[in-house]
């Protein structure tokens, strides 16, 4: 890449979606402007929920496109809102409280290395928080380690790292949980090691497991944008759950509903490290 240019990612759509909290998405924000990836996607859009003038001014001040609700709409038709307007083949789906913890360089490599091992191994899902820096209100890896004996700590030192698991403890371990098992990925150094049969390294030092091992989440998510709108979005609108979050749909939950994510076996990957976090201001 030539001095003073920027890489470019014109399949790409940045969405995201906030929700009454001016002071975080303004953080949010500001660390994507001093990365310098804003100008990087094809599209930048945002969607509010009880859409505000402070709202429209934020976005105006980025330079994003702007939709918004007067009421709240819940995440389901938030993310549903972005689906349908966007016309690249990918959409990052990023909540207003996901800042960055790389610069613009490192987003561009795990962008890129993302988008070229979604299509070598037709994955229609990466997941794009960091492992090492999940940030605030990250349960995957306390419920992992609940019910799994981690081998070796996610950034220990080799000294730290713990005798091989005997295969009938394993075994064991693996029966219990299944779901679960791929949320190694948030609690192993090396996680392709511990669950070798369920997750592999990809050439580019991603990770890439499957949807039998590893719940959806709405954060940070980089999806083919088909796949999110005729799969994801057309399940929840047809099997919604009786389980809502402030009175709205929950697209993890209607997931769920009769194991339906766990028996697609859809491929999923990891980004390596991950170039988002989890930091809300307003509480």
């Amino acid at each position: 890449m030539a001095p003073g240019t920027r890489p470019r990612f014109p399949d790409v759509t940045l969405g995201l979606t906030s929700w009454q909290a001016p002071g975080t998405l303004a953080h949010t924000l500001s660390s994507y402007a001093q990365a310098g990836i804003l100008e990087m996607f094809g599209a930048a859009h945002i969607h509010f929920n009880a859409i505000s003038a402070c709202d429209r001014e934020l976005a105006a001040r980025y330079g994003l496109s702007a939709t918004g609700t007067p009421d709240n709409i819940g995440i389901f038709g938030a993310v549903d809102g972005n689906a349908r307007q966007t016309r690249t083949r990918y959409l990052l789906s990023v909540e207003n409280d996901c800042p960055l913890v790389t610069d613009g360089t490192g987003f561009a490599t795990m962008l890129s290395s993302a988008l070229t091992d979604m299509v070598e191994f037709d994955c229609p899902v990466f997941q794009m928080r960091s492992r090492r820096q999940p940030g605030d209100a990250f349960n995957r890896r306390a419920r992992y380690e609940a019910r799994f004996r981690v081998t070796c700590p996610i950034d220990a030192q080799p000294t730290a790292c713990k005798t091989p698991i005997h295969p009938l403890v394993r075994l064991y371990e693996d029966c219990r949980k299944p779901s679960l098992r791929a949320c190694a990925l948030y609690s192993e150094e090396d996680p392709a090691a511990r669950h070798p049969t369920l997750i592999k390294r990809s050439p580019r030092g991603n990770w890439l497991t499957s949807s039998r091992h590893l719940n959806w989440s709405n954060n940070c998510v980089l999806v083919r944008t088909d796949f999110l709108r005729d799969v994801i979005l057309e399940r929840v609108r047809s099997h919604p759950s009786p389980k809502r979050v402030n009175g709205h749909q929950d697209i993890e939950a209607a997931l769920k509903i009769g194991r339906w994510w766990r028996y697609q076996d859809i491929r999923m990957g990891q980004s390596e490290p991950g170039p988002f976090t989890h930091q809300r201001l307003d509480r």
